[in-house]
């Protein structure tokens, strides 16, 4: 197992902010959570994926790229950006790819250091699933890269790692199986912890943990974790 963590203390509210990636895409995007988002983040790009521009607007949101098939965006909306002189890459309805993918694709084009995606989760499950299984494009890169609601903050994790509790999203950790299973998973600082076990899809056992420790450690030695901070 991996070992040698250091501590990050809470009174450290640097962040780094190097290439940091903001993508507003088509699913549900709540105003307040993008606002604090905004002050909280020194984004170096922004990125609307098709449905995503019309919050982007509503909210006066500078932006620095453009992208969709536009199905859900009017002519009207897309010519004031034309206007605006911001960069539009317009793509067939019919494709292999979604609106987020080709952006993520673009974040990464432009060496993103991190990204956060808001608007990757909603009412069309199958998105969100395909939204979760995109991560694994920042993940194989070593790029942070983080699904953000209103109330969950969703990322991959191919190895050991730590949460602090000052810093985590909200009450609840939840560890899912990303890949079938996750080998040697141990976790302290825990209200439950687990010592040394085999984490397999078809099993319930990771879902709403609690951190009870200034910091919680999650170490294995195989697979990839879905790691999901909820607040509710």
């Amino acid at each position: 197992m991996t070992t040698g963590f250091y501590e990050i203390g809470c009174e450290n509210k640097m962040r780094n902010s190097d290439n940091k990636v903001l993508i507003l895409t088509g699913g549900k995007i709540e105003e307040t959570l993008l606002k604090d988002q905004m002050v909280k983040e020194n984004y170096s790009m922004i990125i609307a994926a098709d449905h995503g521009l019309i919050i982007a607007d509503r909210m006066n949101i500078k932006l620095d790229y453009i992208v969709g098939d536009f199905d859900s965006v009017s002519e009207s909306l897309l010519s004031k950006y034309r206007k605006l002189s911001t960069p539009i890459q317009t793509f067939p309805t019919e494709k292999d790819k979604t609106d987020t993918q080709i952006a993520i694709e673009l974040a990464l084009m432009h060496d993103a250091t991190s990204i956060d995606l808001i608007g990757a989760t909603g009412t069309r499950l199958d998105h969100v699933l395909a939204n979760i299984h995109l991560l694994m494009l920042g993940m194989q890169l070593n790029i942070s890269m983080y699904i953000l609601d209103i109330n969950n903050k969703i990322y991959l994790k191919n190895e050991s790692f730590l949460i602090t509790k000052c810093r985590q999203y909200g009450n609840f950790v939840s560890l899912l199986p990303f890949n079938g299973q996750v080998s040697d998973l141990t976790i302290k600082g825990f209200k439950y912890p687990l010592n040394n076990i085999t984490l397999t899809a078809g099993s319930s056992l990771g879902i709403s943990n609690e951190i009870m420790e200034e910091n919680a450690v999650v170490e294995f030695t195989n697979g990839i974790l879905v790691v999901i901070e909820s607040k509710d």
